[in-house]
Parts: C-alpha cells; structure tokens; sequence
C-alpha cells in the first residue's frame, strides 16, 4: 500500500535531476513554468524489481499552501501515455499522466534509464464535487480537491467507507486520511485480515502506529489469533514483532501471553541478551529470570567473571546480589 516518505535519491540522480530541471527551465515557456496553485515539479525513479514507480511531488509555494514534498509509489500502469519500455530503457522527452478521481495530474520532462523529472499540473474533474454531494459529503474546495487527486481518494474509498459501516467523515479529514495512508487498500487490507474498524480516527491511528495486514497475519501465524485492535497497537508500539516471537522460540520458549511477550520485549531481553546466557551453561533459565537479570544489569560479560572468579557458574540469585551491591 502506498505510504507517504521523503525521497532520498543517491547523488548521481540528485545530479541528474537537476541538470534535467536546468535543462527544462531553458527551454520551457515562461509561462509554462509560472507558479500556480496547481503547478510543480515532479520526479520519478522505476524500481522493476518491485513493479513499481516511486512518484515524488514538489509543490510549489502559494501563500501558506502546497509547499513541500509528496512521495508514494503507483504501478507502471497507472501512469498513462508511458508504456513500461520508455521507463525501463527510453531517454528523452516524456508526457504522461496519472488520473485519479478527483482530477489529472499532468506530466512533462524528460525520461533517462528509469528516472526522470519535469513539471506537472493539475485539472480537477468538474464533475468531482458533486459526485460528493451525492454521497452526502460537502463539495471540496479547491485545496481539498487537489490533495483527494493527490492521495487518490476516490469514489471507491468513499462507497467502501459507506459499505464497511464508518460514520461520514468531513472532505477535511479525508484529505487527513489520504495523506496518513489510511485509505482504501489499507481499509481493505484490514478487513481481510478480519478486522473492520468502523472509525476513521481509529483506523489513521492504526495506520500510524504500523499495525498492517501482514503484522497481523505474522502475528496469526505464530499462533495469536483474534487479538483485539487495542492488543495488535500495543504489540505492534512495543516492538513485540513476529520476529521478536520467533527468536523467543527458538530458546524454547513457546505458549507466551501477550503480556510475557511485552515484559521481555519492554526489559530488553533480546535474542543475543539470551543467546549469551546459554552459551555461558544458563540452559535452563525461564523468561523471567532473563528479565530480572535484566533488570538488575547484570550482563554475560558479569556471569563470566563471575565464573572465572568462582571456578563455577554462579546462581541467579547470586549473580543479581553481587551485581546490586556493585561487584565487578
């Protein structure tokens, strides 16, 4: 699903899109270049190993409005009017353009070997508004209609929230919840997973908090079925990954609640922490002595002088007093 980032290009295509964008401001009209509320500039890089085009928008400046950057990726063929051998091979100049429900963005500038850069503008759909205010929405603004096109907030993801039971949002808090990613892949995504939130806060709250389809059904896979969306946030805040439970297994140590689960993971009790301990001859230690050991700071590196000291592994409890009471 797309999700909102900073494009960090290498210095070579930062290099490269700017001599474009010279390039470009040469030989473009004035006019074609002027700052409008629906103007920017536009970068590409295609990633064939992943199927997919990363898209980054530079809005322009108007007043307090659309001054920053936009990144997500799309599907080659959404971009219509480049077919996949010019993004691939093709070097030169381009047009295409990216259509959403809300309006056309509109591309010109020059491709090279998968990358690319130029200007962009946006045409609104006339018809847009009022396909709203047949669902019961207020008409967008301006504003918010360029960032619906933006963040592909359309008539599906709208009749998807009337299908799935959500109360009504503001066009305001669509615009929120494209640029937070909660949108219709993510909605759907959910409730395959089994799962319909039937809040819109709650599900940019989700979504921000990382809690996908595929945590969820690695967490399934690992045998915690059926967790609530509170229990999935909190794991998911904690760090309690799948990996995190796999590496726990792999000490043996299986059937945890969730609770264990996020007492080890909250006092630092990681795989390498445990690992170090059974290497030393700590072989049958439960979880919690790990996590009082832990939390008493006493270390391998501690048990192992320790042990040298002693001419033997030293208990637990011996272990946690000595290191309390500042032995070294």
């Amino acid at each position: 699903m797309p999700q909102l980032t900073r494009f960090r290009p290498g210095n070579l295509t930062r290099r490269f899109s700017l001599a474009l964008c010279l390039l470009l401001l040469a030989t473009l009209s004035p006019a074609a270049v002027g700052q409008s509320a629906d103007q920017g500039t536009w970068r590409i890089y295609y990633e064939p190993s992943r199927e997919r085009v990363q898209l980054t928008f530079e809005h322009y400046e108007n007043g307090a409005r659309r001054h920053g950057m936009t990144s997500f990726g799309v599907r080659p063929t959404e971009l219509r009017g480049l077919p996949l051998s010019q993004l691939s091979s093709y070097s030169g100049p381009a047009r295409f353009q990216l259509v959403r429900d809300a309006g056309t963005f509109n591309f010109e500038g020059q491709l090279r070997d998968g990358h690319g850069t130029g200007f962009f503008t946006f045409s609104p759909d006339s018809r847009f508004p009022q396909q709203l205010a047949s669902r019961g929405y207020e008409r967008p603004t301006a504003e918010q209609q360029y960032w619906l096109a933006m963040h592909d907030v359309g008539y599906s993801m709208l009749d998807e929230l009337r299908s799935q039971g959500y109360e009504r949002p503001s066009v305001d808090y669509l615009v929120v919840m494209g640029m937070h990613g909660a949108n219709l892949d993510y909605m759907k995504s959910l409730s395959g997973a089994g799962y319909r939130v039937g809040d819109t806060h709650r599900l940019v709250t989700l979504r921000d908090h990382g809690v996908s389809r595929d945590f969820i059904g690695g967490l399934t896979d690992a045998g915690y079925r059926n967790l609530s969306l509170h229990d999935l946030q909190v794991l998911r805040d904690h760090g309690v990954t799948p990996d995190f439970i796999a590496s726990l297994r792999r000490f043996g140590f299986t059937g945890l609640t969730t609770d264990q689960l996020l007492e080890a993971r909250d006092h630092g009790v990681t795989e390498s922490f445990v690992g170090e301990f059974r290497d030393l001859g700590y072989t049958d230690l439960s979880l919690r002595d790990f996590v009082r050991l832990r939390d008493h700071g006493v270390t391998a590196g501690f048990a192992r002088q320790q042990r040298s000291a002693n001419g033997r592994l030293v208990s637990i409890e011996d272990l946690i007093r000595r290191r309390d009471r500042g032995d070294y």
